[in-house]
C-alpha cells in the first residue's frame, strides 16, 4: 500500500513534491492536480461528464497549501484564485502513486503494458506451435475458457478454435462473446467462397500476407473466419500467418537505417474502382511503423495489394523502396511463418492490427471451400482482456494491442 511521507511546494507553486514512505519521490503539477480533483463536487459521478472547468481557473494556477490527511492516506491541496471556495483537491495516496508520470514510473509502466515485446523476447517460436483451443472452452460463456482465449490474441496475436459447428452465422455468435461486431462496407458477416468477384479473396488465388482493409483511416481490430465448409477433395488452400511486430524487430536489429525510414515516409493505400458493381474510392496515407509520443511502436501497417505510388517528396522515394524491400524479404523467410490448414470448423480469430495472414491458392476439384468471416473492434477485445481478469481475480496489466497507442 502506498503510504506518502511528505509533501513539499516548490517556490513558485507550480509543483508539489511528494515524498513516499519507500523513498519514492512524485512531482505533480498544480494543474494535473487541480484538473483530476477526486472530490465529491469534482469527480465525475460516471465516464464523459466534463466537470472542472478549465477556464473559470487562474491562467497561472498556483498551490497555495498542500498537506497530508490526519490517516496519511490522502493528498490534499488548495490554489489561488480557485472558483470553488474554500474547495481543496484530494487525491487517494494509492491512486497518487499508480498515477506518477516521473520517467522511471513511465518506462515501467510501458513496458510492462507491452506485452507484444515480452512475449516476443521471451518465447521460443521456432516450432511455430499453433495455439488451439476446443469451441466447448468457450461454448458456455465460460470466463476461463474466454480469458484463455482473449489472453492467446493478446500475447499471442492470434488463436485457431476446433469443433465450432458448421453452422451459418456462428462466426457472429462466437465473435459476440467477446465484443460487438464491427460491420464494414462488406456488412456484419461476409463470405469467403470462389465466384466471379472483383475481390481476390473471392476466388482462389494465392493471397499474400496482408492486413485487411488498409485503405480505411482506422482497419478492423480483430479478425474472425470460420470453416462452415472444406472439403476433403480441396487441394492447397493452406492458411500462413507471421506477426508483423516480429518481422519489424528484426528489421530494426538487421537494418536500423530501414527501421527508421519507414518511420518517417509513408505508403499511400488505396482502392479505387468508380464504375464497378459497387463503386469505391478509398485512400490512406499512413506509416508502416508507428510510433507513438514514447518512441515505442503501436501500430504497424501492411498490405502489397493495396499499395498506391507514392506520394513523398523526392529525396525520400529510394529510401523508401529500400526499406519496403528489405521488410518484405523478413516477412517472407519460411521461419517467420505459422502454416496450417483449416479444417471443417475450425475457426481461426486474429489480431488485424498486428497479425500478417495469407492463403494458398486452391483447387476445388468439384469440392468447396467455404468461409464466413466478422469483426470486432481491438478496444473491445482489450476490454475483455480487462474485465475477464478482474472477475477471475487474476493480475494484469492493460496490454499494448496495437490501436496507436501505449496505454
Amino acid at each position: 500500500m502506498a503510504e506518502i511521507k511528505s509533501v513539499q511546494i516548490t517556490s513558485d507553486k507550480n509543483i508539489c513534491e511528494v515524498l513516499w514512505k519507500d523513498g519514492h519521490e512524485s512531482r505533480f503539477h498544480a494543474r494535473w492536480l487541480r484538473y483530476n480533483c477526486k472530490c465529491n463536487k469534482c469527480k465525475p459521478p460516471f465516464s464523459g461528464v466534463y466537470t472542472v472547468d478549465e477556464l473559470q481557473l487562474p491562467e497561472v494556477l498556483n498551490i497555495s497549501e498542500a498537506h497530508i490527511s490526519r490517516d496519511g492516506t490522502e493528498l490534499r491541496a488548495s490554489y489561488d484564485g480557485d472558483y470553488l471556495p474554500e474547495h481543496e483537491s484530494r487525491h487517494r495516496a494509492s491512486w497518487l502513486r499508480a498515477k506518477c508520470y516521473c520517467a522511471g514510473c513511465l518506462e515501467t509502466k510501458i513496458n510492462q503494458r507491452d506485452v507484444i515485446s515480452r512475449y516476443l523476447k521471451n518465447n521460443n517460436r521456432k516450432m511455430r506451435e499453433i495455439p488451439t483451443m476446443d469451441y466447448q472452452e468457450i461454448a458456455d460463456d465460460s470466463n476461463q475458457g474466454l480469458f484463455k482465449l482473449v489472453n492467446n490474441l493478446v500475447e499471442i496475436g492470434f488463436c485457431r478454435i476446433k469443433k465450432v459447428p458448421s453452422e451459418s452465422g456462428m462466426v457472429l455468435k462466437v465473435a459476440r462473446k467477446i465484443g460487438c461486431i464491427e460491420s464494414t462496407s462488406y456488412g456484419e458477416m461476409f463470405q469467403v467462397y470462389a465466384r466471379d468477384s472483383e475481390n481476390a479473396a473471392y476466388t482462389n488465388q494465392k493471397l499474400p500476407f496482408h492486413q485487411d482493409q488498409q485503405t480505411h483511416e482506422c482497419s478492423p481490430g480483430v479478425q474472425l473466419l470460420h470453416a462452415i465448409r472444406f472439403d476433403d477433395c480441396v487441394t492447397g488452400g493452406e492458411s500462413l500467418f507471421a506477426d508483423l511486430y516480429e518481422a519489424i524487430e528484426i528489421l530494426r536489429k538487421e537494418s536500423p537505417q530501414h527501421f527508421k525510414t519507414l518511420t518517417e515516409v509513408p505508403v499511400l493505400y488505396d482502392t479505387v474502382d468508380l464504375d464497378g458493381i459497387s463503386p469505391r474510392f478509398f485512400e490512406c496515407q499512413k506509416y508502416h511503423i508507428h510510433l507513438d509520443y514514447f518512441g515505442k511502436i503501436v501500430e504497424v501497417n501492411w498490405h502489397l495489394g493495396f499499395n498506391a505510388a507514392p506520394q513523398v517528396h523526392e529525396k525520400d522515394v529510394d529510401r523508401y523502396y529500400a526499406a519496403h524491400r528489405a521488410l518484405l524479404k523478413i516477412i517472407r523467410r519460411p521461419e517467420m511463418q505459422y502454416r496450417f490448414k483449416m479444417d471443417c470448423g475450425d475457426l481461426i480469430i486474429f489480431n488485424n492490427r498486428r497479425m500478417l495472414h495469407a492463403r494458398e491458392a486452391y483447387e476445388a476439384n468439384g469440392g468447396i471451400r467455404h468461409l464466413q468471416g466478422t469483426y470486432i473492434k481491438l478496444d473491445e477485445m482489450k476490454s475483455k482482456y480487462v474485465t475477464l481478469a478482474h472477475q477471475l481475480n487474476i493480475s494484469v496489466v492493460p496490454p499494448k494491442v496495437g490501436n496507436r497507442s501505449s496505454f
